[in-house]
């Protein structure tokens, strides 16, 4: 444990590049559902832990994963702390362990804020490429934190969207955002306005009531929800659910932590990873799709593993003077 590695944000960041790790999510969350399914073994991942901390208006969860195809172990740590934002801090903080898959040993640890970022998107991005069917002019995201910066990227990086639209609550993040990403991002002051006409829509906020409704919402448009408030579908507005089919990562996760959603009868149709299998097909002509984004550790054991392989390779290359 004396050598023990530490990679911090910036070298983590540096590490990861968008091809490889969409590449990553996707065959993870295919896997998933096979072991769900019980036709293998290929990850373990029990239930998230989530412990609420209502006097600081936080929580901190545990997650841990096995990915059998690359024996590789991890465990995430996460705080969410939504209160951050007014202290110039990342509202959602993050500490891997990466173990040896022979041993059991901590052979790494890693900060997992920029983990949780790209992932996050990454799976979003999966869950759009295989969900959504039409053309992908327009984005909507609602969230100008570092989940709206990361699916900013994700998305600009996969597909060829037009128009990229941003909102926040606060306009000046917003627009800070935007300057940040370049001229290809527009910030705007209404959420309707944001959304109408939006193919895809990214939800990626503490909302506690809904920030889309219904009427706003285009004819065969795609949601991603990813946002962490007091419950995960504070975001969308019941109608949204009544009138869309709900995808998920994980049933399982979901069955948990969608409850209150399911007892107001919006059942969910399927998990992603079932529908990049080919063992489900979504019916045509539907009005709306919703893609719930619980987070999952194996996720975030594709992502840890990544970074390390392309940091013990890029230490083993020898300096060119």
């Amino acid at each position: 444990m004396a050598n023990l590695l530490y990679l911090d944000d910036s070298t983590v960041k540096s590490m990861l590049k968008w091809t490889s790790l969409i590449e990553g999510i996707e065959k993870a969350l295919g896997d998933l559902s096979l072991s769900r399914q019980g036709n293998t073994e290929a990850v373990i991942q029990p239930p998230r832990l989530i412990m609420p901390v209502p006097q600081k208006d936080g929580a901190l969860l545990s997650m841990p994963a096995y990915l059998s195809h690359q024996n590789a172990l991890a465990c995430k740590i996460v705080t969410s702390f939504r209160n951050n934002a007014a202290k110039n801090l990342p509202s959602i903080n993050a500490t891997i362990l990466l173990f040896d898959g022979d041993t059991g040993q901590v052979k790494a640890v890693m900060d997992g804020t920029e983990i949780t970022a790209w992932r996050t998107a990454a799976a979003s991005v999966v869950a759009t490429k295989h969900i959504h069917r039409g053309k992908k002019q327009i984005l909507a995201i609602l969230g100008a934190g570092m989940q709206g910066r990361s699916h900013a990227l994700a998305f600009k990086h996969f597909f060829e969207f037009s128009e990229i639209r941003i909102w926040n609550r606060t306009f000046e993040r917003a627009k800070k955002l935007c300057t940040d990403l370049g001229a290809w991002a527009v910030p705007f002051r209404s959420n309707e306005e944001c959304v109408r006409d939006a193919d895809v829509i990214v939800t990626a906020t503490y909302a506690t009531e809904p920030i889309v409704q219904f009427d706003w919402v285009k004819i065969g448009a795609h949601i991603n929800a990813v946002g962490f408030g007091v419950n995960h579908h504070n975001e969308l507005s019941h109608p949204v659910y009544e009138n869309s089919l709900l995808i998920v990562d994980s049933v399982e996760a979901a069955n948990k932590e969608l409850s209150k959603l399911i007892q107001n009868n919006v059942p969910i149709v399927t998990e992603v990873g079932s529908i990049i299998n080919k063992s489900f097909t979504l019916p045509s002509n539907v009005r709306a799709t919703v893609f719930h984004s619980l987070g999952m550790a194996v996720e975030d054991v594709v992502s840890a593993n990544l970074v390390y392989n392309s940091y013990m390779e890029k230490i083993k290359k020898p300096t060119i003077i």
